[in-house]
Order: C-alpha cells, then sequence, then structure tokens
C-alpha cells in the first residue's frame, strides 16, 4: 500500500489540508465551511483510487487545534477511502489489487 503525504498549510489566516499526489496539491479547507471544494479534493482522491490502494499520512501533528483536528480528519478519511474502494472493487469498477487479496 502506498503513502500518500498531507500536511496542515496556513494561508492568510486560513488552514487546509494539503495531500500530494504526485504532482497535484489537493486541498481540503479546515477553517472554512466549503463543500464545493470538499467535494471537488474527493473527487480527485476518488480517481486516486482507481489507481491502486493508499493511505494519507499527516507528515507532522502538532499540539495545535488545527493539527489535532486533521489528524482525526485523516483518520476517518483513510477509512471512507477504503470502503469506497471495496466498493468499487465489488462493483466491479476496478480490479483488486494483489495484495488486496
Amino acid at each position: 500500500m502506498e503513502t500518500v503525504e498531507a500536511s496542515v498549510v496556513e494561508e492568510d489566516e486560513k488552514y487546509f489540508i494539503e495531500i500530494t499526489i504526485g504532482e497535484e496539491m489537493i486541498w481540503i479547507p479546515l477553517s472554512e465551511d466549503k463543500p464545493k471544494e470538499v467535494k471537488s479534493a474527493f473527487n480527485k482522491l476518488i480517481e486516486r483510487i482507481k489507481e491502486g490502494e493508499f493511505e494519507i499520512e499527516l507528515d507532522e501533528v502538532g499540539e495545535d487545534l488545527f493539527s489535532q483536528v486533521a489528524n482525526e480528519y485523516i483518520t476517518q478519511l483513510n477509512r471512507e477511502i477504503s470502503e469506497v474502494r471495496e466498493e468499487m472493487i465489488y462493483l466491479g469498477l476496478i480490479e483488486e489489487d494483489e495484495e488486496d487479496s
């Protein structure tokens, strides 16, 4: 299983989870309610699911509130990615990796 790096980023007093997949950066807002941006990020992650199994790992978990929230968010996101991948395999939308068997 591949590990994908993520970090908490602060820009203009707004906080995001930045997930690096290849050369693409996926940003999930933490300090603002932006459902369209979250939906776009999830769609990109679903596209990545098609390429193979992966897990997101926060590069550094600090003691600050946003790091703690991001860590919990990523834990839940990893569960959901796994569930979506299993469902996609079950529906025949993607093939199971040898490691998944």
